[in-house]
């Protein structure tokens, strides 16, 4: 690049521009470095959150498990309940009708 004390560089207005354009490119490159590690951070935290997220989901995907689990133990405990109260009220019925 020319000099600023060669007043009869040809070139010295395109050196000028070329320097202008660098330094502009290099606050544009700045920025872009700051917006890329604000990218990031902002994708670590996302990162954290969706692991969160995960754990819960399993959390209540196995909550669902066991509440299905005791369910079907509380509808087994219906039937034989419902059966005792079956056998209970044939008996009264007998009592009744036979003494």
């Amino acid at each position: 690049m020319g000099s600023e004390k060669d007043k009869t560089h040809l070139f010295k207005w395109t050196n000028k521009s070329i320097v202008e354009e660098i330094e502009d490119f290099q606050d544009l490159f700045d920025v872009l470095l700051v917006d890329n590690s604000e990218i990031q951070k902002s994708m670590r935290a996302c990162e954290t959150i969706l692991k969160r997220h995960e754990s819960r989901i399993q959390e209540m995907e196995d909550a669902i498990t066991s509440c299905e689990e005791k369910t079907i133990e509380c509808i087994r405990e219906l039937r034989i309940i419902k059966a005792l109260f079956v056998c209970c009220l044939l008996m009264v019925f007998m009592y009744i009708t036979y003494a």
